[in-house]
């Protein structure tokens, strides 16, 4: 498929093509009745009438049958010429060059000839065969005489060498063409070279400053020069260039461009703009969760770097030593170092993030601690917290499970305290109800009392009612569950030794909710069947059938002979995220805030990848159903 700058240089091209058409070929007469013409004439006015019209198909017939009735009329070449232009503006390039060579071969001293030389390169472009258009190019040049021609054919040649990536030759292709071009022509051939000069780097334009024998395109080379220095972050040298053209050129049409560049490049700092941190826990009691992130780093390098219109980018990795003291004294010398931004730290503290957010770092930060963006605009967080956690779960089993009262058995420590509160609030903040909580010692083994306090077994019968009767009827009626799901935040392993005592005690029939710590094969293999049905959120699922995870879970087994987990995965999203935001030339740590901030789902192998107006991440967990023996996702 073109790009949208071929699609513009083609629309171009063919407005040129029909100005010089219009213009430069008389019309003929307009009688009151075509019949008042002579043969050929009648016959060439009709085609003429359906052309002009937009009757596309009538005019390609009518032009044909005037061919085949008169091969030798004066207005052959005409229409020899409009046939190639109908078939060219229905994408018959072939068909097109049948006639252009025709009148081309047949009529060489007509004047349309040199159009139609031209418009023959124009199909070969139009069909995206680059190299057939510059073999086209170089086969009529000679025939060229006429300098608007000559001009429009260098547009072609540059757009051209431009989609085979041979930018400089562009370059200087239209900077030779502007030494013979006529005075009318300059201002369209200046704006060219200036849009060409954007997709170069400065060391290209800067090689062709001594090719460019006219002022007007050398003073083009050395602004467009500067602009590209701004935008790599090459803020002094690129005011010392900005100064240079405004010495040089002072009377340039882009002076006061010139002037305010210079102007705000004053306060800007200067930076690597392709240069990116990662602050990782490589020793101490963290070091195996640092291994898992580097190997997110690792992926994500060898992912992107592997792209033909890869940026240079620079990593620089520090080790935070599992340390606040030593996490904080990495970010002041990657400050010193002068990256654009950072990933990281894993689970610091607010203090150390306060570090980076004096120092004007951008980071996206990958730690569960609330609150942890409003310590600066500069803090981003890509990392799942336990209340996005609960958000999904509630969402799901109201939404999609139609539940709507609910329990919670819960360790009484502080995770599950933290995943109680965020339940229960959330719950009743989408309209739901809590109908029983209970809590159990953390390294509890036996469940049966606060399962049995959940359903009310636990209660004495009241005298009055402990009749055999009443004794008979209880020992029928089971326990009184009053919710439709139980929520358990607690390990793997410990709601592997859970569930089945639910059923021990005959609390069955209600679906059971878990935290992403159930995402492991060990709950399965201790609680077998009962864990049936449960329902969980999770950051990342190898398993996905989105195409996106199996590409990157395949790359990944490959390289490192095993499936990737939830920090491999949202480490390789960050890191390219930060890639992406990058090849939009941010000027400095604040403007890539600024984009990292209205990124619009960039899609990622954890989902699709985003920050809301707090700079926390948008990113939906996934949910998945124990179905069987494995964990299923289920789709949003």
């Amino acid at each position: 498929m073109k790009n949208q700058s071929l699609a513009s240089s083609i629309s171009c091209l063919l407005v040129i093509t029909l100005f010089f058409f219009w213009t430069g070929c008389a019309k003929p007469p307009s009688p009151h009745h075509p019949d008042m013409l002579p043969p050929g004439e009648k016959e060439f006015f009709l085609a003429e009438k359906a052309y002009t019209d937009g009757r596309s198909e009538d005019a390609l017939k009518a032009y044909k049958d005037f061919l085949k009735q008169y091969p030798d009329h004066k207005q052959t070449p005409s229409a020899l010429f409009k046939l190639g232009t109908l078939h060219a503006a229905q994408g018959e390039g072939s068909k097109a060059r049948y006639y252009f060579d025709r009148l081309t071969q047949g009529f060489p001293g007509n004047g349309l000839v040199p159009e139609a030389l031209l418009a023959q390169c124009s199909s070969f472009y139009a069909e995206n065969l680059p190299e057939k258009t510059l073999g086209c190019i170089q086969n009529i040049q000679d025939r060229i005489h006429t300098e608007e021609i000559r001009i429009r054919l260098a547009f072609l040649q540059a757009d051209t060498l431009s989609e085979l990536k041979r930018m400089p030759e562009a370059l200087e292709t239209l900077i030779m063409a502007f030494d013979t071009a006529p005075n009318n022509l300059q201002p369209l051939l200046v704006e060219k070279i200036f849009s060409q000069t954007r997709s170069m780097d400065t060391g290209d334009l800067e090689a062709l400053f001594d090719r460019a024998g006219q002022p007007e395109p050398r003073a083009i080379l050395i602004f467009a020069s500067a602009v590209r220095l701004a935008e790599t972050g090459r803020y002094r040298a690129a005011e010392d260039r900005l100064q240079f053209f405004l010495e040089t050129f002072p009377r340039h049409p882009r002076k006061n461009m010139a002037k305010d560049l210079k102007k705000s490049l004053k306060d800007k700092e200067e930076i690597d703009p392709l240069a990116i941190g990662c602050l990782l826990p490589l020793s101490g009691r963290f070091e195996a969760f640092g291994i898992q992130a580097l190997r997110g780093v690792e992926m994500a390098m060898a992912v992107y770097t592997n792209r033909e219109d890869a940026l240079p980018v620079r990593i620089l990795i520090e080790d935070t030593r599992s340390d606040e003291t030593a996490t904080a004294d990495a970010i002041r010398l990657l400050d010193k170092r002068k990256i654009i931004a950072a990933i990281g730290p894993l689970a610091a503290s607010p203090e150390s993030i306060q570090v980076a957010a004096d120092h004007g770092l951008p980071l996206i930060t990958l730690t569960q601690q609330e609150g942890i963006t409003d310590i600066g605009p500069l803090i981003f967080r890509n990392f799942m917290t336990p209340s996005m956690q609960v958000r999904a779960l509630v969402s799901h089993a109201m939404n999609r499970q139609n539940l709507f009262r609910f329990g919670i058995l819960h360790p009484d420590d502080s995770y599950g305290q933290n995943f109680r509160d965020l339940f229960w609030d959330t719950v009743e903040d989408m309209g739901g109800r809590i109908t029983g909580v209970e809590a159990y010692p953390p390294r509890s083994t036996d469940f049966s009392e606060p399962i049995r306090r959940l359903t009310g077994l636990h209660l004495p019968i009241p005298e009055d009612l402990s009749s055999s009767e009443t004794e008979d009827k209880d020992k029928t009626s089971g326990p009184a569950i009053q919710f439709d799901a139980l929520f358990i935040p607690d390990s793997a392993q410990r709601a592997g030794m859970i569930l089945p005592q639910l059923a021990y005690n005959d609390l069955m029939g209600v679906r059971l909710l878990g935290t992403n710590l159930w995402h492991s094969p060990r709950l399965i293999e201790m609680a077998g069947h009962h864990a049936r049905g449960a329902i969980l959120p999770t950051g990342f699922f190898a398993e996905s059938q989105n195409p996106h995870v199996q590409e990157f879970t395949s790359l990944f087994l490959e390289t490192y002979g095993e499936l990737p987990g939830y920090l491999e995965a949202v480490v390789f999203d960050s890191l390219m995220l930060f890639f992406h935001t990058l090849e939009q030339r941010p000027y400095s740590r604040s403007e890539l805030a600024e984009f990292l901030q209205k990124t619009e789902s960039y899609q990622g192998v954890t989902g699709p990848v985003g920050f809301a107006e707090n700079r926390e991440s948008l990113t939906p967990p996934f949910i998945l159903e124990i179905r069987g023996s494995s964990f299923r996702e289920i789709n949003p």
